[in-house]
């Protein structure tokens, strides 16, 4: 009975716990719906908030063409001078406010580029521009060759030298002598040859040889005989291995009885021989020439040599007068301009090259007080040009005896490049730096840039069309010539190369306006992060120290476009997310996306939105909903 009464008890008991679990569990799921249901409204509340409590405005909506002034942001880089008083700050705005600069003494090189140049005889420019001769960056002006001669070359053979008597001779020797040098006869009939000289030519890079006239000169002494002489000429086409390929000519001849005396007597013959086409590179051309003597009758020592009495004993076997491939030239004069103060010394410096190896080239710059190019000394460098084509060589000289007489009184100055190579191809110079450095003492120079960064955010690099620098100065040096100069990031150096006024402008000693436009290059001048360094210089160093003030110096770009003013009135961050125009027959809509941070004021620039003529409206929309409405004509 007992075990009955405790088992109903039991299963009486665990009804009760499932009942309890069942209603646990529902109060869990109802609990969490009216969480959500009080976040959701929470959310709902919170947006709705934040929402009523945006307030976006558009306080302007204007035609843009020009960009406002980007001013410097920090102290300005002095180069060469000094600051005397005032900061950055000053040249921010135009007003009576200043920074004020001196110029300082320099004696260290002051450089100068070509400005203008002049081609010899056909030379002709192919490409490139004088900015290009500014550094030492490998960017050519390019100069075509001309073919400048086809006239006869001069080749010289030579001999082993024969002693006679105690004398040497270049020379064919008839007859005999004893140790002791004296004449021995010779017999009438006696033949004499030798080879008197060998020319070789090669032919690499040849296609073709000229037909050609020559001379070859000779001369016999000694005794009182008669001799019969004979010329005997092979021109031949030699393989590279020594074989002979073609014959062009043999036994080229010039007979006749030369009556000797005890002084030299010249003969000259002229031969010939017809265009050869080469067919090998590796050939070369051999030039043989042999003397022939028979003695007609001899009592003497019969001496025979060819030779040119006006050369020096080692050169006077020759023959001249040979038609080789042609000979080009190229020719170029740079000028420029310096300053015009007393120099101690000169630096030039020139880096090219040639589109061919082994050019014969001279160097020159004009001599005004000798009115001429030297041909020697100062001034005049010559040089074969390095072997492999297209070698950058640097060539210079410092002269410091009389630099000034490199220049005339206005300071102009030229430097000619004369390249001269026998060759049927023609070759190319490519000049890559140029420059005319002048050393002097006592001389003031003035030198300073800042930087300038333009907010791409505001005025994207795609719709730029340019920019400008103004500045505006006063210079107590009335007549002194100033320049404006923006650092090309291509080059690496400061230059006004493309701007629309590259002249500079002429201080008045009053406030002076000085404004340049960079024009279509402006992007070599401005770096993709926006950034923009600027150089205001004089032009050369003179003998007067100048203070120079500075009341503002600006960049600005020029685009066309539309500029949207957004104000943020309250403490959250706005979105914009679209943009309407709206007139009477037209509904533009854009999309845009726009931050303006709390209590700020943002300025919204679009080049491919124009404004309608007329009355219009433009609505913004923020991501929460909310907009705002501008109304212009």
């Amino acid at each position: 009975m007992l075990w009955i009464i405790t088992c109903r008890r039991l299963k009486r008991d665990r009804r009760g716990i499932s009942n309890i679990i069942v209603i646990a569990l529902s109060l869990v799921i109802i609990l969490a719906i009216v969480s959500n249901i009080v976040l959701w409204n929470y959310e709902m509340n919170q947006m709705d908030w934040e929402k009523m409590k945006e307030d976006v405005s558009i306080t302007n909506v204007e035609r843009i063409t020009l960009s406002s002034w980007i001013v410097a942001q920090s102290e300005y880089t002095v180069n060469i001078g000094s600051r005397i008083s005032g900061t950055y700050t000053e040249t921010q705005t135009v007003d009576d406010q200043y920074e004020r600069f001196m110029e300082a003494s320099t004696t260290s090189p002051l450089p100068y580029n070509p400005s203008g140049y002049t081609v010899g005889g056909s030379t002709s420019w192919i490409s490139g521009s004088f900015s290009d001769l500014t550094s030492d960056k490998g960017v050519y002006m390019f100069f075509r060759s001309y073919a400048s001669a086809s006239a006869g070359q001069t080749l010289y053979a030579h001999q082993e030298p024969t002693t006679i008597g105690g004398s040497t001779y270049y020379l064919l020797k008839l007859g005999s002598v004893d140790a002791a040098g004296t004449t021995l006869s010779a017999d009438a009939g006696t033949l004499g040859r030798k080879l008197m000289g060998k020319f070789v030519y090669p032919l690499t890079g040849v296609s073709s040889i000229p037909a050609s006239n020559w001379t070859i000169y000779y001369r016999a002494s000694q005794g009182h005989v008669n001799i019969e002489s004979h010329c005997d000429v092979d021109i031949l086409v030699r393989m590279s291995n020594g074989t002979i390929r073609s014959t062009i000519a043999t036994d080229v001849a010039n007979s006749g009885t030369l009556t000797a005396t005890t002084s030299w007597v010249t003969l000259s013959g002229t031969y010939s021989w017809a265009t050869y086409t080469v067919v090998d590179q590796t050939d070369y051309l051999e030039i043989d020439y042999y003397r022939e003597v028979t003695v007609v009758k001899a009592t003497y020592l019969v001496n025979l040599r060819i030779d040119d009495n006006t050369l020096a004993a080692a050169d006077q076997t020759r023959a001249t007068n040979i038609y080789l491939p042609s000979e080009y030239t190229s020719e170029v004069e740079f000028t420029g301009s310096s300053n015009t103060g007393t120099w101690t010394q000169l630096v030039w410096n020139i880096d090219s090259a040639w589109t061919t190896g082994s050019v014969a080239v001279t160097i020159q710059v004009y001599n005004y007080t000798l009115g001429g190019y030297p041909t020697s000394g100062n001034g005049y460098d010559s040089y074969v040009s390095s072997s492999t084509a297209n070698t950058d060589e640097t060539r210079n000289q410092t002269i410091t005896t009389n630099p000034d007489h490199f220049r005339d009184g206005s300071g102009n100055w030229k430097i000619k490049v004369k390249g001269v190579k026998t060759t049927i191809t023609q070759f190319d110079f490519k000049a890559d730096w140029i420059e005319f450095k002048t050393k002097t003492a006592d001389y003031y120079s003035f030198d300073i840039a800042g930087t300038f960064t333009i907010d791409i955010s505001t005025y994207p690099l795609a719709y730029i069309q340019t920019v400008e620098l103004q500045l505006r100065y006063r210079a107590d040096d009335a007549g002194e010539k100033w320049y404006l100069k923006a650092y090309n990031w291509t080059t690496s150096t400061y230059s006004n190369s493309g701007f629309n006024s590259t002249a500079g402008h002429t201080s008045t000693t009053g406030w002076d306006y000085y404004a340049v436009n960079l024009t279509d290059v402006w992007q070599s001048y401005v770096h993709n992060n926006g950034t923009i360094k600027v150089k205001f210089v004089d032009q050369s160093a003179d003998n007067d120290q100048t203070t120079v003030n500075i009341d503002f110096l600006g960049v600005r770009t020029k685009l066309d476009g539309t500029q949207f003013t957004f104000k943020n009135n309250v403490g959250l961050t706005l979105h914009l997310v679209s943009l309407w125009i709206i007139n009477s027959t037209n509904h533009q809509r854009y999309d845009i996306s726009v931050f303006v941070n709390s209590a700020d004021t943002k300025i919204y620039l679009r080049s491919d939105i124009s404004l309608p003529t007329g009355s219009y409206t433009v609505k913004v929309v923020t991501e929460r909903g909310n907009t705002a409405v501008y109304s212009g004509s």
